[in-house]
């Protein structure tokens, strides 16, 4: 989920929908802010003849909505894996012909299988791009000098009251994902991160009210601010935090998964129902996600290694972090949000927003 683009370039509908099936030179791509690295394109390009022309958003819920209107003109997209089953309840994608991409073969059985298990509706509709988590990100001397001692391996360093007052004044940033959060704050109190139950719910949202007065914002952006160290911790995604740290960028943020547990994500291609160009569209997939390509923009984004690699591609100092292998005993520890129906979102979306307004 790598965000560090703060605008959101989406065509208009009405552009977007002139294109002609005839025009089959060109794969319309929709897809994260800078979240491919622009060598995979351009060998594209290169081996096939078709221009990739990509149009960038900046979160989740813009992406779900502009395909679930319909009418988009795009032939593929990247979205988060939790928007799939209600995009495709609403018949806004198409089911995609794996034949066409034989190097799904080649992806990693044991995290899709396990994706697939809290998320069956996704089966056919989608094809894993790039893994990653949501964890802890601290500013290692920030934390030392207001609260020397305190346990930096639990959410309790931002979740509990007391340590949120205390590090208020150097900033508390937290991802702007309600589906994720709450599911977090679910594992934080020992309940099922998986749970519906309203007294659970309730439960989680405690934990948020407590907090949010000493959070200085809930943010699809963190890239920026670790990297110029302008916040002390955040609830963010490996890719945010990661991608700084490996760039060196800052050497006083770490990254952990808390022994609470911590959300594993992955961000999948779909097809939207309206695409021009399907032949193109799935060989640009399989392109994407060959061993090599694969690789090369998981490390430009700081993605979890989740497929067979070409090692020669990875410095393995630099990337040998337990959050980007997902050995097996941090796999054990990790959690997919399960769907929500499209009703059952936005109700939580209205009490996200609530909290953070103080109501």
């Amino acid at each position: 989920m790598r965000l560090n683009v703060m605008a959101i370039t989406l065509c208009a509908a009405a552009v977007c929908a002139q294109q002609s099936v005839a025009e089959t030179s060109e794969v319309w791509f929709l897809n994260w802010s800078d979240y491919i690295d622009p060598s995979v394109t351009e060998s594209f390009k290169a081996g096939h003849g078709q221009n990739v022309e990509i149009e960038q958003y900046g979160e989740a819920n813009v992406a779900e909505s502009r395909l679930s209107a319909k009418g988009t003109g795009y032939d593929l997209a990247v979205i988060s894996a939790e928007s799939v089953a209600r995009l495709a309840e609403t018949g806004a994608l198409k089911r995609l012909d794996m034949s066409l991409a034989p190097n799904t073969a080649a992806l990693d059985r044991e995290l899709w299988d396990l994706f697939l298990s809290s998320m069956p509706q996704a089966g056919g509709y989608a094809v894993p791009y790039l893994w990653g988590t949501t964890g802890l990100a601290f500013d290692r001397e920030a934390v030392a000098e207001r609260l020397p001692g305190v346990a930096t391996d639990s959410w309790s360093l931002i979740f509990d009251p007391e340590n949120a007052a205390k590090l208020a004044d150097c900033g508390i940033v937290i991802a702007d994902s309600s589906e994720e959060v709450v599911a977090i704050a679910l594992a934080y109190l020992g309940k099922d991160p998986h749970s519906r139950a309203p007294e659970d719910i309730d439960a989680a949202f405690d934990v948020l009210a407590g907090i949010a007065p000493y959070v200085r914002s809930f943010d699809s952006t963190l890239y920026d601010g670790i990297g110029n160290e302008e916040m002390c911790a955040a609830l963010s995604w490996s890719t945010e935090a990661l991608t700084p740290i490996m760039e060196e960028l800052t050497d006083r943020f770490e990254f952990v998964l808390p022994k609470e547990g911590a959300n594993l994500w992955v961000d999948v291609f779909v097809m939207p129902v309206d695409a021009q160009n399907e032949t193109g569209a799935m060989q640009f997939l399989n392109h994407v996600i060959s061993p090599k390509n694969l690789t090369l923009s998981a490390v430009y984004n700081s993605g979890a290694i989740a497929a067979p690699i070409t090692l020669e591609l990875v410095d393995w100092e630099a990337y040998d972090v337990p959050a980007l292998t997902l050995p097996p005993e941090v796999r054990e520890n990790l959690f997919f949000v399960s769907d929500r129906s499209i009703e059952q979102k936005r109700a939580l979306e209205r009490r996200w927003r609530l909290m953070q307004v103080g109501f």
